[in-house]
């Protein structure tokens, strides 16, 4: 069934329907809980997986320098109490102009994961400190036009950002979007993408593209959730049950290859905020290389892990 449905797929995007998916479409990544009833408000929750990458977000947080981060996605709920001030620019490629709403509830969880407040109150991010940049790119179905992602992608290389978080994927290649991925990349934007939740099956686009940063999800043991793709890994990140902030103004579960990228992005942008310069790919790579912790010796990169979980080396 699984595999009918990413053939399915492919043909609408070959005959041009247009049609991109997100993470979850047709796959296991709708959040396990509603938001969760009793998390106090006044009481801050460290999410397992600041733990398991080596974030210590008790201690002062002072960067070197200020990192844009481009969240690529259903759009952000800005008013949320841990995310207040976090947004410093939106775009809506789908309908220019108009305000970006978070209709779906996927782009405000993995801005929350990202970057969300160290304030006593709901869960707190991996870089607290960055710049946002609410990108709006899909609907309230989870799904976008190409077009549309290559707008906002222009739009990124326009306003300089520094870091491109794309939680979503599709399995047939766009031209269009190759491109503009390409030329994001050559401005010097680093992209972070989610693998995929093909269940095994091959990663998705456009974390298969070269100098993606694809990233797959490992639960609290550090295996590799099943929903998780194969093929073309670099780095694995948290991505079971993971606790963020929703577009109702609370906090709920979430899993999958989405949520886990979000994490490798806030890994990625610390980095970058303590760097005495801006790095290129390759020094960036190097440096995540030397933050991580490998998972299957005898396979490196791994097909299922990559090169293991981002986590700090102190």
């Amino acid at each position: 069934m699984i595999i009918v449905r990413t053939v399915l797929l492919s043909i609408l995007v070959m005959l041009g329907v247009g049609l991109l998916c997100w993470d979850y479409f047709n796959f296991d990544e709708t959040p396990v809980a509603k938001p969760t009833k009793n998390l106090k408000r006044e009481v801050q929750v460290s999410p397992w997986g600041l733990e398991a990458m080596g974030i210590d977000f008790s201690t002062s947080d002072s960067p070197m320098r200020t990192i844009k981060v481009a969240v690529l996605d259903s759009g952000i709920y800005q008013e949320h109490e841990d995310l207040k001030g976090k947004v410093v620019a939106e775009f809506n490629a789908i309908d220019p102009g108009e305000p970006v709403v978070d209709d779906l509830g996927h782009g405000t969880a993995i801005a929350g994961i990202i970057a969300a407040n160290n304030n006593n109150i709901g869960v707190v991010g991996v870089a607290r400190s960055v710049e946002l940049y609410d990108v709006k790119v899909l609907d309230k179905q989870g799904r976008g036009e190409p077009k549309n992602l290559v707008s906002a992608i222009e739009w990124c290389v326009s306003q300089g950002i520094d870091v491109i978080n794309i939680s979503f994927g599709y399995q047939a290649e766009s031209l269009i979007i190759k491109k503009a991925i390409k030329d994001a990349l050559d401005f010097g934007i680093i992209i972070v993408a989610s693998a995929g939740n093909t269940y095994g099956l091959n990663a998705d686009f456009p974390a298969k593209y070269e100098n993606v940063f694809s990233i797959t999800a490992v639960d609290q043991e550090l295996l590799r959730v099943k929903t998780s793709a194969r093929g073309k890994i670099d780095f694995a990140a948290p991505g079971k049950e993971i606790l963020s902030t929703d577009h109702e103004g609370g906090y709920s579960l979430f899993n999958g290859t989405s949520f886990a990228t979000a994490y490798a992005t806030g890994f990625i942008a610390t980095l970058l905020q303590h760097s005495h310069k801006k790095l290129n790919h390759i020094e960036l790579k190097n440096l995540l290389l030397e933050n991580a912790h490998v998972l299957d010796e005898e396979h490196l990169p791994s097909k299922e892990y990559g090169y293991g979980i981002l986590k700090l080396n102190n």
